[in-house]
């Protein structure tokens, strides 16, 4: 048997749309069964939909109501579509039932609380796809990440893995005999306490348990067909950008694209594991290779974020006001997309929270604030800014604001959101003709 820590071993990581009916886990069984002889290590997210079902249950049961059936048809019917014993999942269901009782007895829902019961979307996944493997004759176990020894901070929501944890999931990954389906997603402080890792966090924990194992190459399965050029839903005529930098997918991802975790790019980069975005229904294209050092300047796409608030704050003294900001910021966890001071006001963009409400009124000062905004960043196109600008003013565009940010000269534009899907298709549209697309 090759040793599981092997220079051959790849990591595969599943996203919900991937798993979202029994065609969709039959799928990923097909792929990791070609790839069995090589001892692949499979990472999942929950099936489609459970981790936004099972965040509605959780405030609902801060409200009084307790209703567990929506989770349970949902699983159940899953299994029923794969053969499996529609008991597979009772002990699960019962620990989260219990959690969400002593939810609604209290009243509310601690930050705590909701990744306990958000875990249960991957833990259950882990749980279905390793019984799937199993019964079709791969042998597979069902590894929660916190087993492994994948320790966090105490961040509920937004929980960053501790750089110790790389040892623990490696030994533990050598003892593990078959394919181990690990949680995505989840992971526990240094109480026992579980944690997550943030939207697309599956991504994150598939990168560093690669990181820890010293794979060859990641894969991440998704339901498109690799990093595209913009969101299809904005922009139809985007394209898949055949190969990316480490850098260049670092910064995309930071601005608003989607397809990865945010953070996942970086334990890739520091320990230089190739890895590719692929597609769970093409699994013979080559989808997107994301390797390699900085490659120059060139555009690479264009990448939203929606939700956005532009806060001015007008005060007398704005270096002090913006470190008290920072400093509060970080204690909220809250990442501004845009801070900026000039001699009598501070700008701040960012994602609207309470949180960043409560603290921009704590600075004192005049406040405006403009919410429903949403940003547009042409990454690595801040040579072409007036082209990025006369695409906006063309549709009759206001932008509420635009800077450049980054290390590939990424230009971007706040826009009212409403104004969103055609000042990106517009941008778009300037910056790629159909032959300059990598």
């Amino acid at each position: 048997m090759s040793s599981p820590t092997s220079p051959s071993r790849t990591v595969h990581k599943f996203g919900g749309a991937s798993l979202a009916d029994g065609a969709g886990v039959r799928r990923v069984a097909a792929i990791l069964r070609e790839r069995s002889a090589s001892r692949p290590v499979a990472v999942v997210s929950a099936i489609a939909g459970v981790t936004a079902l099972l965040d509605a249950q959780a405030r609902e049961a801060a409200q009084g109501a307790l209703d567990l059936a929506p989770v349970r048809v949902r699983h159940r019917s899953l299994l029923a579509q794969l053969g499996l014993d529609g008991e597979l999942c009772n002990r699960h269901l019962a620990e989260l039932a219990a959690v969400l009782a002593g939810v609604r007895t209290r009243g509310r829902l601690s930050s705590g609380e909701r990744d306990h019961v958000l875990s249960f979307g991957e833990r259950i996944s882990a749980r279905i796809v390793a019984a799937h493997l199993s019964n079709i004759g791969l042998r597979a176990v069902p590894v929660d990440a916190f087993d492994l020894g994948l320790v966090s901070d105490s961040n509920h929501g937004r929980a960053r893995v501790l750089a110790s944890s790389a040892a623990n999931v490696k030994n533990a990954l050598e003892r593990i005999d078959g394919i181990p389906v690990i949680t995505g997603f989840v992971a526990a402080d240094a109480d026992g306490r579980l944690t997550t890792l943030g939207r697309n966090g599956s991504d994150l924990s598939a990168a560093l348990i690669a990181e820890a194992i010293g794979a060859s190459e990641v894969v991440f399965w998704k339901d498109v067909g690799g990093v595209l050029s913009a969101d299809p839903e904005l922009v139809p005529a985007a394209r898949v950008l055949r190969e990316l930098t480490y850098d260049e997918a670092a910064e995309f991802t930071r601005f608003g694209a989607s397809v990865l975790h945010a953070d996942a790019v970086h334990p890739l980069m520091r320990s230089r594991i190739p890895a590719r975005v692929a597609c769970v229904r093409e699994p013979g294209d080559e989808g997107t290779g994301i390797r390699g050092e900085r490659s120059g300047a060139r555009c690479i796409g264009v990448a939203c974020r929606r939700g956005l608030s532009r806060a001015l704050v007008h005060c007398a003294n704005v270096g002090q006001a913006r470190l008290k900001l920072e400093a509060a910021l970080a204690s909220a966890s809250i990442e501004p997309l845009h801070i900026a001071a000039n001699d009598d006001a501070l700008t701040v963009v960012a994602l609207w929270s309470d949180e960043l409400g409560r603290a921009l009124l704590e600075l004192g000062g005049r406040l405006e604030i403009e919410r429903e905004l949403a940003s547009i960043a042409a990454v690595g196109c801040g040579s072409e800014a007036e082209r990025v600008l006369d695409a906006l003013a063309r549709i009759g565009v206001t932008r509420r604001d635009a800077w450049r940010a980054g290390e590939r000269a990424t230009l971007l534009c706040l826009v009212p959101e409403s104004d969103l899907p055609r000042a990106a298709a517009a941008i778009h549209a300037a910056l790629f003709a159909p032959t300059t697309v990598a």
